[in-house]
C-alpha cells in the first residue's frame, strides 16, 4: 500500500469513529480508536509518510474536531447523570427515607 493509500485509509477510519459517535455507539469506539492509534503510529514511521504533509495536516485536524464532539458528548452524558442523581434524591427527600 502506498503511503496517500494509507493516508486515505486514515481518514476512511476517522470518518468510521466519527460516524459511531454520531449515531451513539459509544461501546464500538474504543476499538476502533485503538485500531486508528495502531495505524496512525505505523504510518508515521513509514518510509513517505512526511511528503504527504497536507494530507497529515488535515487528519490532524479531523482528529481535533472529532476528539472535540467526544468531549462535547461526555459534557451532556455528566450533565444526564447529574439530573438523575438529582431527581433520585429528590424522590428518596420526597418519600422521606
Amino acid at each position: 500500500m502506498t503511503p496517500a493509500q494509507r493516508l486515505a485509509s486514515l481518514h476512511e477510519a476517522m470518518d468510521s469513529i466519527g460516524a459511531a459517535l454520531e449515531r451513539g455507539e459509544i461501546d464500538a469506539m474504543p476499538p476502533m480508536i485503538d485500531a486508528y492509534d495502531q495505524a496512525v503510529r505505523e504510518f508515521c514511521a513509514s518510509a513517505g509518510a512526511s511528503a504527504l504533509r497536507d494530507g497529515i495536516l488535515d487528519l490532524q485536524q479531523r482528529q481535533q474536531e472529532t476528539i472535540a464532539a467526544m468531549r462535547a458528548r461526555q459534557a451532556q452524558l455528566q450533565e444526564l447523570m447529574r439530573q438523575q442523581r438529582q431527581a433520585n434524591r429528590a424522590v428518596h427527600a420526597y418519600a422521606g427515607s
